[in-house]
């Protein structure tokens, strides 16, 4: 398999990832949410170690390979900030306690877990051009050739192209979009809350008014 089409299955899997966390989080599922988040970050993440020129077979094996190796290649070449980049191995950490302990994750660690692999995947699609309209033409074109062969690597200086001169996203956008997705959240609840309320009411009222006529109708 080229790194290009093992790219390409590593990006489609992040995006259904954050889809399936945005589900998640609305369904108030919080620790899928977590979950769904993680991988979603977990899996662009390798897609731009290979784009880095990282060859599959060098592909770390554990996660905490992965996260300090795309440390290496994202946050200490300044591609991406450094806090949003902390932010996989933060996540990382909600993760472990949402599938294996007896810790339930609270909404507002969800939502923001959402937020931030928002603003995680969308930093590395751009910083090392993993997108599929920017690699469209790469991406249709499957058939390995001699120059698309797993092992080659991809100079620095082609990864970005025109946008290479893009500035670090600044992690304070992660909590802007995380207490945004909370409030949204938190507003649907109370939205839902009040309309089992008002379906309560009226099923208790056509229950009285039928447990009326029948009293009224076996008095006459």
């Amino acid at each position: 398999m080229t790194w290009r089409r093992f790219a390409r299955v590593l990006v489609r899997k992040s995006e259904r990832a954050l889809r399936s966390a945005r589900l998640d989080l609305a369904d108030g599922d919080y620790d899928g949410a977590v979950n769904r988040s993680y991988y979603a970050m977990f899996d662009i993440a390798r897609a731009a170690l290979l784009r880095a020129g990282v060859t599959e077979d060098r592909l770390p094996r554990t996660h905490h390979g992965v996260i300090e190796l795309f440390r290496q290649h994202a946050v200490q070449s300044e591609r991406i900030d450094r806090e949003l980049g902390a932010e996989l191995s933060r996540t990382e950490s909600h993760r472990i306690k949402a599938d294996y302990t007896g810790i339930e994750i609270q909404p507002e660690i969800a939502a923001e877990a959402v937020a931030t692999a928002e603003l995680f995947v969308q930093a590395v699609e751009r910083a090392f051009v993993l997108d599929e309209s920017s690699l469209g033409v790469e991406y249709e074109n499957d058939n390995p050739r001699p120059d698309d062969k797993v092992s080659e690597t991809v100079p620095s200086s082609t990864i970005g192209g025109k946008d290479g001169d893009l500035q670090p996203i600044s992690f304070e956008e992660t909590r802007r979009q995380a207490r945004e997705n909370w409030l949204r959240l938190r507003q649907q609840n109370l939205q839902r809350g009040t309309a089992s309320n008002n379906e309560g009411v009226k099923e208790r009222g056509v229950e009285d008014h039928q447990s009326h006529s029948f009293d009224d109708d076996r008095d006459g």
